[in-house]
């Protein structure tokens, strides 16, 4: 039999199901007749559908390499496309569209990878070029894509239901309506589009991912870590849905089996941010922190970080990356994301200005009086936010930066490292005689602030409550209830207050968002502080103040109260509950005021 007819033979078996039988009979050939391009395609094709990305991606490149076959590389970029690596997938779709006279389908998918790569506004003018003169479905959804990320979801919406007239069973187009009435929080809407999408598409991996990610936010995590395998029978290798099967375990507190996942999918992709947050997580939770600081820079790649700390393209030459800090060097530290973060994170700033005395820590300046009352040695340590990482010529006078979140790796590496400085935050005391003046005139003997809201945070609505979920306490005889809820909340407090004899208490004169050092002296004076997770709950462990903190779901959940127990190592003061314990537990005050 010539080779022809054995290669055609080998490739009917394939067609015919019998795949991995046919594969070994072809690579066969192959290696007795490695000149033969079109019998090495053929080879590569069949690598590729059986999830051989590897063998697959060293044939197309010799393909590319050699005679400049176009299918080689539009595939070679598909199997680039699946394995999110769009840096390298953009060089070969631009390599395409410089020997290619169809560009239609080539530069649908650049606008789609320009879109995966954060050049929103590249990508916008790629599909508005070709919609000017033309109607197609494809094009709208990445468009709609683009302005999704972009924060303008109503726009968004608008292109697609534009896109729905055209046709109004499109999975593409449903599976973006369902992600974006997900991301403005309309579950019914979001369920309905998502469920269209994948009962019309079962095969699509990208589709049962989304409604996996779905339902793992809605708390729903069978359904969840069911599709997450079935996106996984399809796309086998993929690091994004290993990684978001980690995070649905992770959730459920099966933490040996989010590791385990978390590993696999580090280890088909090394290099992804969105991997390496997860696991330093996963060791986070374990308490295992000498490897759960080992990941967590990997944060600083992931775009909502980069979208937070604008100066980090200033500042990403210089940023520390040794094991070790030497204690002359010049540090300039800058503050992680949120002033909760900011705050929690200061609580190793002693510890590195007795290691390096030549260091600089920017601060938000609603922080900076309270900062150098704390530090009061390293007063002049402290700088207004920006005014380095921002300015070229003051930077070069700095060794290293780095963020604050990434002094764990050096000062927090054991559980007992944690021990020695949980009260590291001080008030101003003329502020809190001040205001002990101002409560001693109220009704009752004991003080409760309370804060119910978080703002400004993907996942604001999971962590917030509203004062209904408080009524248990609010009851409470004998108790003054502080409000110290920052933002819009005083029609809600008036509406509450109407159906109960104790008030909500608002204090005159005081900013909860802005005077930090007032707000301090406030909780100084408190028996007792409740609160979710927000910046005041923060503050309120910084100071000591005895708290209990309402943890919201496990998606929601950061690391520092993500404990194996009730209580978390950053902060001795703050007692973690759970909110359906909150509801139900009648005599929490009484357990903790010991009334």
């Amino acid at each position: 039999m010539n080779i022809t007819n054995k290669i055609n033979l080998a490739l009917r078996e394939f067609s015919s199901g019998n795949k991995e039988i046919a594969y070994k009979k072809l690579k066969k050939i192959f290696e007795k007749n490695k000149t033969n391009n079109q019998l090495r395609f053929n080879l590569a094709v069949i690598e590729q559908s059986l999830g051989l990305n590897k063998e697959a991606k060293v044939n197309y490149l010799f393909l590319i390499e050699n005679e400049k076959n176009i299918k080689a590389i539009i595939n070679l970029y598909l199997i680039l496309i699946s394995e999110d690596n769009y840096i390298e997938a953009i060089k070969y779709i631009n390599q395409a569209i410089d020997i290619s006279k169809d560009l239609e389908n080539l530069l649908k998918d650049k606008a789609f990878v320009l879109y995966k790569l954060k050049k929103y506004d590249e990508s916008i003018t790629v599909c508005d070029t070709y919609l000017k003169n033309n109607s197609d479905i494809v094009y709208l959804n990445i468009l709609s894509l683009n302005y999704f990320k972009k924060g303008e979801l109503d726009k968004s919406l608008k292109i697609l239901k534009m896109a729905l007239k055209i046709d109004n069973d499109n999975p593409l187009i449903l599976n973006s309506l369902g992600r974006i009435y997900h991301e403005k929080r309309d579950s019914a809407n979001a369920e309905k589009f998502l469920l269209k999408a994948y009962k019309i598409k079962k095969d699509s991996y990208e589709i049962v991912n989304n409604l996996a990610g779905f339902y793992r936010e809605e708390s729903k995590y069978d359904k969840s870590i069911q599709l997450y395998n079935d996106a996984l029978k399809i796309n086998p290798n993929n690091p994004s849905i290993i990684n978001n099967l980690a995070k649905a375990y992770f959730d459920i507190d099966k933490i040996d089996l989010a590791e385990k996942f978390s590993l696999k999918a580090l280890s088909l992709n090394e290099n992804d941010g969105n991997i390496q947050k997860i696991l330093s997580l996963i060791y986070l939770r374990k308490q295992n922190y000498k490897n759960g600081w080992r990941y967590f820079d990997g944060r600083l790649n992931l775009s909502d970080f980069v979208e937070k700390n604008p100066s980090i393209n200033n500042i990403r030459k210089k940023l520390l990356l040794k094991d070790i800090i030497h204690p002359n060097s010049k540090i300039l530290v800058l503050r992680e994301q949120g002033v909760g973060d900011e705050i929690l994170y200061s609580s190793m700033y002693k510890d590195l200005l007795l290691l390096c005395p030549n260091t600089k820590i920017e601060c938000d300046r609603r922080l900076k009086n309270i900062f150098c009352n704390s530090f009061p040695d390293y007063k002049n340590n402290f700088v207004d936010l920006g005014s380095i990482s921002e300015n070229p010529d003051s930077l070069k006078k700095y060794d290293f930066t780095i963020y604050a979140g990434s002094l764990g790796r050096y000062f927090r590496n054991s559980r007992e490292h944690f021990d020695n400085n949980n009260i590291f935050l001080k008030a101003d005391d003329k502020l809190i005689t001040e205001i002990k003046g101002k409560l001693n005139s109220l009704k009752y003997n004991y003080n409760i602030g309370i804060s119910w809201r978080s703002f400004k945070n993907r996942y604001a609505d999971e962590k917030s409550l509203n004062l209904n979920n408080l009524t248990n306490i609010l009851q409470t005889q004998n108790c003054n209830f502080i409000n110290l809820q920052y933002g819009e909340v005083h029609s809600e407090i008036d509406k509450f207050n109407q159906g109960t004899d104790n008030k909500i208490v608002t204090l005159d004169k005081l900013d909860l968002f802005n005077d930090f050092d007032r707000l301090a002296a406030v909780l100084m004076n408190l028996d007792l502080f409740i609160s979710v997770s927000n910046s005041t709950a923060h503050l309120a462990g910084g100071l000591g103040v005895k708290t209990i903190l309402i943890k919201p779901k496990n998606h929601a959940l950061f690391h520092y109260w993500n404990q194996p127990d009730n209580k978390t190592p950053w902060y001795k003061s703050v007692s973690l509950i759970e909110k359906n314990q909150l509801v139900s537990k009648k005599n929490l005050l009484e357990e903790n005021l010991n009334l």
